[in-house]
């Protein structure tokens, strides 16, 4: 065997592709390692699939993307033992030396419903994890700082991709409008994506409400968690101005909310990262969104119209001031560059051979 074969080891990753429709964040990413000679193998959590890869020679890395995932739609007691099987599961596939890789999307769970659990399986994967990778800079140190065995463990920066040339792009706001029934002279504000209680959807309501502005209008697309689904409808009622379509957003009618506005607004609290601005970027729209070390690293690194920021919670006064200047292009040829898929991919298929030929 060459060596060239011999290093074209497998990835297990969870998810791989399975999330393709809500989010291809990760499959613009295996797909691109796929093309590199690379297997990819899909895991999905449960004990079919932990004894089917328990002993596996099929795959050198298991790679982590939302781990909280286990403690979701579950009682406790089975969502303990998910916590527990996942331990039995990291220890011993690393006694079989594969590699353990996580992508910290989120340092805890936006909604936890289970403190104690969510605690404890941080602790877990802390200490088991091989190589964190973090998507944004500042992230790193906060993930040094959480990892129990610093001396033996790597850490990686390694950026969200851009989507541009994913999804479909083909429509004029005009069309987009008319689609909608939006009136051509207003001022879009969209909110898009699912409707969780930290994502503040009440909050930018009222703040859009006090808005003094003639011309606004606020679009809300996406499917609400049924506990907000109620207080939404009382905040919009006789509100001529905003539209909710409270459903899930295909993928091909994207190009429809993102082409119709003119500024999407991200009102989010406690996030450390956040893929749906690299969205709003792909296709040359700008995003309004709070303080915090993430969107200002976004903001220095690729152009700043992209990102306006504001400090504290949503106001009607930011809402006003995000209207000027919302000139958004891409002109940087090495800005689309560092954000494409293919060097995501590639910079993470670096960071796997780092942890299987490189000692530390």
């Amino acid at each position: 065997m060459t060596k060239g074969v011999r290093n074209k080891f497998g990835i297990l990753a969870w998810p791989a592709y399975a999330t393709r429709s809500g989010n291809p964040y990760n499959y613009l990413i295996y797909s691109n390692i796929e093309k590199q000679g690379h297997h990819i193998y899909e895991f999905d959590f449960n004990i079919k699939n932990i004894f089917k890869f328990l002993l596996s020679n099929k795959y050198r890395i298991f790679h982590i993307h939302w781990p909280t995932n286990i403690l979701t739609y579950s009682t406790y007691i089975q969502a303990k033992r998910r916590v527990c099987l996942l331990k039995y599961f990291l220890v011993m596939i690393k006694l079989c030396g594969k590699k353990v890789v996580w992508t910290v999307h989120n340092l805890k769970g936006h909604e936890s419903e289970f403190p104690d659990l969510q605690n404890k399986l941080n602790k877990i994967l802390y200490r088991y994890t091989n190589g964190f990778i973090s998507l944004n800079k500042s992230g790193l140190s906060q993930i040094k700082q959480l990892a129990s065995s610093k001396k033996h463990q790597k850490f990686a920066y390694i950026p969200h991709p851009l989507y541009t040339g994913y999804y479909p792009n083909e429509i004029s706001k005009d069309e987009a409008r008319k689609i909608l029934n939006i009136p051509q002279d207003k001022f879009v504000f969209l909110f898009l994506g699912q409707i969780r209680r930290y994502k503040n959807i009440l909050n930018l309501i009222n703040s859009f409400k006090e808005l003094k502005v003639d011309n606004k209008f606020l679009l809300i697309a996406g499917k609400a968690h049924e506990e907000l689904i109620d207080d939404i409808l009382i905040a919009i009622q006789n509100q001529k101005n905003i539209l909710f379509r409270n459903e899930f957003i295909a993928d091909k009618d994207l190009q429809i909310y993102l082409n119709a506005c003119n500024l999407i607004v991200a009102p989010y609290s406690n996030v450390f990262n956040s893929g749906s601005v690299f969205l709003n970027i792909s296709f040359n729209k700008p995003t309004l969104v709070p303080v915090n070390k993430t969107f200002t690293e976004i903001k220095e690194a690729i152009n700043g119209n992209f990102i306006k920021l504001y400090d504290g919670e949503i106001s009607e006064n930011h809402l006003k001031a995000s209207m000027l200047n919302n000139d958004t292009e891409i002109s940087n040829t090495t800005i689309l560059d560092q954000y494409s898929a293919e060097k995501i991919a590639e910079e993470t298929l670096s960071f796997y051979k780092s942890l299987l030929y490189n000692k530390k």
